[in-house]
């Protein structure tokens, strides 16, 4: 374990997730409000949802590489740095600049994870889970964000697409549990127990699933809401996840006094916060919404999804 590894990678991870969300955001919303498989198809067709995918393949590498040189509660959380990511890269393509509030935004994430950081201090080394446990785990993930999600069919587009993406945050953060769990058995046993020991293949398979279905899930919650509703909710889930995850399968030290707990509820506040400033500016179409709209192009309306 190296945190000198695990931090920048993290750090990385982010960036590489942020450049490519913005992009799949503008692909597969249609506008429509409505969730569409054709749709889903049909982005396999267009360059720039294959183009932000590949960057998503890049951040996954990176991702596994950090969390295979550190905690899952520490790690995971470092994703939620995304959104700010999204903004800046956005800028540089030739979007709408930041202005004083989001800078404020961005601050409110960044202290918000510099205070659970503090506050978190060594989780020290987790341990590989047991694969009752684990396939336990997974299959409540599952059915819970199915049951979820099913409740949520008949809400307004907002609601959807917040709910839509709030279960996929938490695939997400369970899937730092399965990623971690998979490189602790390599490391220890090697590619042959990754394959044939429970402990190896038990959340190998679990990561290809969950992963799978995080993608899928993510890209319709983009076609039904806008990112503003979607991408915070997501970002909220996936470090909860995580950090209950890490704590309680894992057995990563996590502080968990009453006092800790209400700290990081503030914690999560700030980050919540300065996301949902990031996605919808008060008053207006959210910046990097407004970058989408003004790189959309009407003409390829009937290849999106939706």
């Amino acid at each position: 374990m190296s945190l000198a590894l695990a931090i920048p990678f993290g750090v990385a991870s982010a960036v590489a997730y942020g450049a490519s969300t913005a992009v799949q955001h503008q692909a597969a919303h249609g506008g429509t409000g409505e969730a569409d498989a054709r749709g889903l198809l049909l982005l396999l067709r267009d360059p720039r949802w294959l183009l932000s995918i590949g960057g998503d393949a890049v951040g996954f590498v990176l991702q596994v590489i950090a969390l295979s040189n550190g905690p899952v509660v520490l790690v995971q959380p470092l994703l939620v740095l995304t959104l700010p990511v999204s903004l800046f890269v956005g800028a540089l393509v030739g979007g709408t600049r930041p202005g004083r509030g989001d800078y404020v935004a961005c601050l409110a994430i960044l202290g918000g994870l510099s205070v659970f950081f503090t506050l978190l201090g060594t989780p020290g080394s987790g341990r590989v889970p047991a694969p009752g446990e684990l396939c336990g785990t997974l299959a409540a993930a599952v059915l819970l964000g199915a049951l979820l999600c099913a409740v949520a069919r008949h809400g307004g587009t907002a609601l959807r697409a917040g709910v839509y993406g709030g279960v996929a945050g938490v695939w997400f953060g369970t899937l730092g549990v399965t990623i971690s769990a998979v490189t602790t058995q390599y490391r220890h046993e090697g590619v042959i127990g990754v394959l044939t020991d429970a402990n190896g293949f038990v959340p190998l398979i679990g990561l290809v699933v969950l992963g799978s279905l995080g993608i899928a899930l993510t890209q319709v919650s983009f076609q039904v809401g806008s990112l503003a509703a979607a991408f915070p909710a997501n970002k909220a889930a996936d470090p909860v996840a995580a950090v209950v995850l890490g704590a309680l399968l894992l057995h990563e030290h996590v502080p968990a006094g009453p006092a800790h707990l209400v700290a990081y509820a503030l914690c999560l506040a700030a980050i919540v916060g300065g996301a949902v400033r990031l996605a919808a500016p008060p008053g207006g179409s959210g910046r990097i919404a407004a970058d989408e709209g003004r790189t959309h192009d009407p003409s390829r309306s009937g290849q999106k999804a939706g």
